[in-house]
């Protein structure tokens, strides 16, 4: 297989991957390679629509125009071939459209940046720039528009073909630029999306986009009033609709490769896992918080060794004879370490919190185990659960050590204790002394006088144990006797 095939294997896995929110964005792809597969997927799915479920037929053929029109400018080489695109979009019609994923930074000194989809529109003459984030950065608020004037449509052009290449040093100075250029800001608070789970914006945010604007298709969020809050929907009527747009991104994921068809079926299972689709009352039930269920997904997700060694075959299943690379498991240390430490060093609370985390961990991976239908993954699964509980029964030995160390110093203490308590009967108790101070010759004579009582009593018990040991074996003897007469 080619580099170019890895390449795009590797993409669509990422893809895949980050619109489920099992991953973060920590893999890097090319800006023009990443978006244009990304958009060419949408453009695949909305083609594939056959009963309107993401847009009306008459605005079908629109979108995918609108949609090709995005792809196409990554390959633009001058901000005169998008000023020409500005200048045919028609007015006031949802469907003709440009969507950018743009850039910016939040914070200078630790060059934190974000990206966010902006949604460029003709309305009424002008060009309205929406911007669409769910985590709300800049004025705090989902979606905010800018009213530009088409007078100033050439410097429109231009901000968004350079952003394109370069990002700006400043934070939020794109939103600086726009605000500039408008002759009107204003929010649409009427939309209410819920933030991020992952750090995946580079396809969330993008997606939020199109489900803004295929929902703007059907509802004119710009009519919208503050009250009530809504939440964009991929569709209307349907009442999970989320899940059904995930099952159709999915089969414009994949291609004619069965192998990759079938690895990323595998990678969907763990979506329908959290949602609660694949395993009836799952572990995850119980837990109460969004992103609690999020974050416990995407661990067991980050562990599972299949995974990379799929992306180091360029999506191709290893034959059953090749053996299983003992690869090292995100979460697992090697024998007796524990957090790169020796697990005698980690203190009994860290102990016992990482023996209740891999057993649930256990629990999760388990409850997958039998929905896994490829070979080799069931197998890696397997080995997973094993080394997760080797390091439980490494835990739980020290955990008991620590316990008999601590049993044995409470046996030495109640040993004292009792030796202390038995001075204390075999001094005679004639005079309450504790207020009165005692010489070195005077705390002699006690000790000597403890001392010689104790061997008294020794010798006594001794004298007691051998005298009925003899008359115990003259028992027996004279039993003997009489048994054999």
């Amino acid at each position: 297989m080619n580099k170019q095939k890895v390449k795009e294997f590797d993409m669509r896995f990422n893809i895949l991957a980050m619109s489920l929110s099992l991953k973060k964005n920590d893999t890097h792809f090319k800006k023009k390679e990443f978006y244009q597969l990304l958009f060419s997927t949408y453009i695949k799915m909305i083609e594939s629509d056959q009963d309107h479920f993401f847009i009306e037929e008459k605005r079908k053929e629109r979108i995918i125009h609108s949609l090709e029109r995005t792809k196409a400018f990554y390959d633009f080489e001058d901000k005169g071939q998008l000023q020409a695109v500005f200048e045919t979009m028609i007015n006031d019609d949802p469907s003709d459209f440009m969507l950018f994923p743009t850039a910016f930074l939040t914070k200078v000194d630790k060059k934190i940046g974000h990206m966010c989809g902006f949604t460029v529109y003709k309305r009424n003459e002008d060009f309205i720039v929406m911007k669409v984030d769910k985590q709300k950065s800049f004025d705090n608020k989902n979606v905010t528009y800018f009213k530009i004037p088409s007078k100033n449509i050439e410097e429109l052009s231009r901000l968004f073909f350079e952003t394109h290449y370069i990002k700006m040093l400043v934070p939020y100075a794109i939103f600086s630029c726009f605000r500039d250029l408008s002759s009107e800001v204003k929010t649409i608070s009427a939309i209410n999306m819920q933030q991020q789970s992952t750090s995946n914006c580079v396809v969330s945010e993008v997606e939020a986009s199109l489900r803004t604007i295929l929902f703007h298709c059907r509802t004119d969020i710009f009519s919208l009033s503050v009250i009530p809050k809504i939440t964009p929907k991929w569709n209307l009527e349907h009442l999970e609709s989320t899940l059904e747009m995930r099952r159709r991104f999915l089969l414009a994921i994949k291609g004619e490769d069965e192998a990759w068809n079938q690895f990323f079926d595998y990678i969907f299972d763990y979506y329908l896992y959290r949602k609660g689709k694949l395993v009836s009352n799952y572990s995850l039930s119980t837990s109460t918080l969004r992103m609690d269920k999020y974050r416990k997904v995407r661990e067991i997700f980050s562990m599972d060794t299949y995974i990379p060694e799929m992306l180091k075959n360029g999506g191709q299943i290893p034959k059953e004879n090749v053996l299983l690379k003992e690869e090292k498991i995100r979460g697992v240390d090697p024998t007796g370490i524990l957090d790169e430490n020796p697990i005698k060093e980690i203190n009994s609370t860290d102990l016992e919190d990482t023996l209740e985390i891999n057993t649930h961990k256990i629990k999760l991976f388990n409850e997958r185990l039998p929905f896994i239908k490829i070979q080799r993954a069931k197998v890696t699964t397997q080995y997973i659960i094993s080394r997760l509980g080797d390091q439980n029964k490494e835990i739980t030995a020290e955990l008991q050590r620590r316990e008999d160390i601590e049993m044995g110093r409470q046996d030495n203490k109640c040993s004292n204790q009792e030796f202390g308590q038995l001075v204390t009967k075999v001094v005679p108790h004639t005079k309450d002394t504790s207020q009165e101070p005692i010489n070195s010759s005077a705390k002699a004579s006690v000790e000597k006088v403890v001392f010689s009582k104790l061997m008294m009593q020794s010798k006594t018990v001794q004298y007691k144990f051998q005298n009925f040991s003899q008359i115990e074996a003259r028992n027996i003897k004279k039993q003997t006797i009489e048994y054999e007469k």
